[in-house]
């Protein structure tokens, strides 16, 4: 092939290359989810806890008007984290709520301690750490899926900080056990958890 016929070619296939689509760039994610939009603005609760330094990450989201006087907190489930209550916030919002939504330590935007004692006695400790530097006093409690067990903890450990008590799915008041669901280890649970991929975990969200 002749100088002039190669770099044709060349020229032929970068052209051809042109007219394809772009590929979407994979999003990259930091530790604390670094690069994923929320769906309003995260702020950051500094707090120490069991000898570490961590920081909590939270939406708190203020009606337009003048608003009910009322606050709702949002506590998500162990899948979940804050920016899930999206639609949830924009309804209470506009309904002239003020809502938080917190995602727990060890969760999404939180900090990850490689360990800690992980209690709903201690979630709760760290989230009423948050409620009471935002002033937040008597506020209505929903809590999903696991979050609903935290806000069953929380009413109990704080009962006089809680106006209301919503459980949306709660797990963990049931008895399995005598449901016929046998009892795991937490071995048992750890190895079934490193089996989990990427595309596992994906295909059970979009099942579920």
């Amino acid at each position: 092939m002749t100088s002039s016929g190669f770099a044709a070619s060349v020229a032929a296939v970068l052209l051809g290359a042109a007219s394809l689509p772009a590929l979407a760039a994979s999003p990259s994610y930091g530790g604390e989810l670094q690069g994923f939009d929320y769906p309003h603005p995260r702020q950051t609760h500094a707090l120490t806890s069991q000898g570490q330094a961590l920081s909590m990450t939270y939406m708190d989201v203020r009606p337009t008007g003048a608003g009910n006087g009322r606050t709702a907190v949002l506590l998500h489930g162990k899948n979940f984290c804050a920016a899930t209550w999206e639609d949830t916030i924009r309804v209470l919002v506009e309904a002239g709520w003020r809502v938080v939504a917190p995602d727990q330590i060890g969760f999404c935007g939180s900090t990850k301690p490689r360990g800690y004692q992980f209690s709903f006695a201690q979630l709760a400790a760290n989230t009423r750490g948050l409620l009471d530097t935002l002033g937040v006093e008597r506020p209505v409690l929903i809590g999903h899926s696991m979050g609903g067990m935290l806000a069953t903890r929380y009413a109990l450990q704080y009962p006089e900080h809680v106006a209301r008590l919503v459980l949306v799915n709660p797990i963990g008041l049931e008895d399995w056990q005598a449901a016929g669901v046998p009892y795991a280890s937490t071995d048992t649970l750890a190895e079934t958890e490193r089996t989990t991929t990427f595309d596992s975990i994906k295909a059970y969200q979009q099942r579920v």
